[in-house]
């Protein structure tokens, strides 16, 4: 009895050295299955909204612009922005929630910039998650995508809303 004990305590603990080896190989492969291309985004059915003439007039928004920036790094394929320490992330997104024009500062567009906060910290989770696989990763990018364009989407419909000189009866 106590040589069948012995035959298994070996064999646990020849599978266990086994598989210890084998997992660095496994993790750096998974690692490069993660890369996204940028044909990989472009690929992406996605309905984009730009400022339109009118709103970029008068929207003096700096952070929006440089979100918007990223947006198109984002596009491009670069991940670079999600890959660097988190209080850079933080401070950027902050700035951006917390410096909006009175001119647009209205509660369906504090909606839209919530709902992008949101989805910017999701992506960089998923990126930042050792676990994520490549369609966690494009999903992620097209819902940040997606809520950026529906942003922009708000802001012209609230300069459009503007510029409309209805005269209400008295």
């Amino acid at each position: 009895m106590s040589r069948i004990f012995l035959v298994l305590f070996i064999c646990i603990f020849c599978s266990c050295k086994k598989n210890s080896r084998e997992q660095p190989d496994n993790i750096g492969s998974y690692q490069d299955s993660t890369t996204i291309s940028k044909d990989e985004l472009q690929k992406i059915n996605l309905t984009e909204f730009v400022l339109d003439p009118q709103s970029e007039k008068f929207l003096n928004w700096l952070k929006y612009k440089e979100m918007e920036s990223k947006m198109d790094e984002l596009k491009n394929g670069d991940l670079s922005q999600f890959k660097t320490d988190f209080k850079i992330v933080e401070t950027l997104i902050n700035e951006f929630t917390n410096t909006v024009p009175l001119t647009i500062d209205e509660e369906a567009i504090q909606a839209r910039i919530l709902v992008v906060k949101t989805m910017y910290f999701r992506l960089n989770n998923i990126i930042n998650m050792p676990t994520s696989t490549k369609e966690e990763i494009k999903k992620s990018i097209t819902d940040l995508l997606e809520s950026f364009s529906n942003l922009t989407y708000q802001i012209n419909k609230k300069f459009e809303k503007d510029s409309q000189n209805t005269q209400k009866p008295q």
